[in-house]
């Protein structure tokens, strides 16, 4: 059976040209299944009996199973847990404001990185997402808000790395932009990485003006290769020219992303390095306290408010834009570098 959910509006212009001889029945398929989330063909009430009967004979529109709601106590952030067709689970997270909340998608489940400040990093790497899976997470978070809850922003920034899964999380990029579905506009879509140089490129020349965050977190080859084991792969004096490219290609400014661990990357030395790194790139950085997690090395810990501020205010204003950003949902596991399926039986395919 295949998936309706993970074919573009074009895809499913092919398939009903193939099964009825017409195009636009697959651009109204797909606002049933985007734009209206529903998944039983009986439903789709404009298209003809007999495309429906020729589409349930062979093809699906998957859901994911909402296994757990957390919600956090201190901000009100909400965490799902889905459960996927394969009896696979991930994570991702719905973080409320009142002038733009976000969902926060994962891209994978587990991750092959292992970045050692990263929670998901323990899980290792399970495999990819599909492009539907991938939206689902955003039509799982629909599903339970409330009617004046809703999302602005959308950023891959869950679990796994997105340019690991660079075509499956592209595709799911073009379904949320499409005017047929919920026609999300670029500006609202941020792609984290952690550096991975061969995606920078490609989305760089993509055409599309999506927002770019690096997980940066250290300025300096020794410092990073400690906490982010991909830096070996993809160093810093490589790094540097595919982030200038992106920036000159797209016009855009990107962000950076710098977790602070305390006595680790926090030193004002370290915020002196990182001044050198990003002296010549457009960009703003957000500065993020390390959020602990069951079973993380015991060397790493919370930043002081002190050395959040001093790092701050050595930053401003030899760079640009420099933003403290707070944690959300941390008692549930929800903040940043804390996604992962970790918990009883957290994995069984039963």
């Amino acid at each position: 059976m295949i998936d309706l959910k993970d074919l573009t509006v074009d895809e499913l212009e092919n398939l009903a040209e193939d099964l009825v001889d017409k195009r636009f029945p697959g651009r109204q398929l797909f606002t049933w299944i985007h734009r209206q989330n529903v998944t039983d063909f009986s439903g789709m009430t404009n298209l003809s009996k007999e495309f429906r009967s020729l589409l349930s004979d062979r093809h699906i529109v998957g859901r994911a199973e909402i296994e757990q709601v957390q919600t956090s106590e201190l901000d009100g952030t909400r965490k799902l847990l889905l459960r996927l067709a394969d009896g696979q689970r991930i994570e991702t997270v719905w973080i409320p404001s009142t002038s733009r909340s976000t969902i926060c998608v994962s891209s994978q489940v587990g991750c092959a990185l292992g970045c050692r400040f990263c929670f998901t990093g323990k899980m290792k790497f399970r495999r990819d997402l599909t492009a539907g899976e991938i939206v689902e997470q955003i039509y799982s978070i629909r599903s339970i808000l409330a009617p004046d809850e809703d999302f602005k922003n959308i950023v891959y920034m869950g679990m796994g790395e997105p340019f690991l899964n660079y075509d499956n999380v592209l595709k799911s990029v073009e379904m949320l932009m499409s005017d047929y579905g919920l026609g999300i506009a670029q500006k609202r879509i941020t792609v984290s990485t952690v550096g991975v140089i061969p995606g920078i490129y490609r989305l760089a020349d993509s055409g599309l003006k999506i927002m770019l965050a690096v997980s940066l977190h250290a300025a300096t080859d020794e410092l990073r290769n400690s906490i982010v084991p991909a830096n070996k792969k993809y160093p810093l004096k490589d790094l540097f020219p595919a982030l200038k490219h992106y920036t000159e290609r797209t016009g855009e400014r990107l962000t950076f992303e710098y977790c602070l661990i305390g006595g680790i990357n926090d030193s004002i030395e370290c915020a002196k390095d990182l001044v050198k790194f990003i002296h010549d790139i457009p960009c703003k950085i957000n500065l993020i306290s390390y959020n602990p997690a069951p079973g993380m090395p015991k060397e790493f810990k919370r930043p002081t408010a002190d050395s959040v501020e001093n790092f701050k205010e050595y930053l401003y204003p030899r760079c640009p834009a420099v933003t403290i950003r707070k944690s959300r949902g941390a008692d549930i596991l929800a903040a940043c570098g804390q996604l992962a399926t970790h918990g009883p039986d957290s994995q069984k395919t039963d």
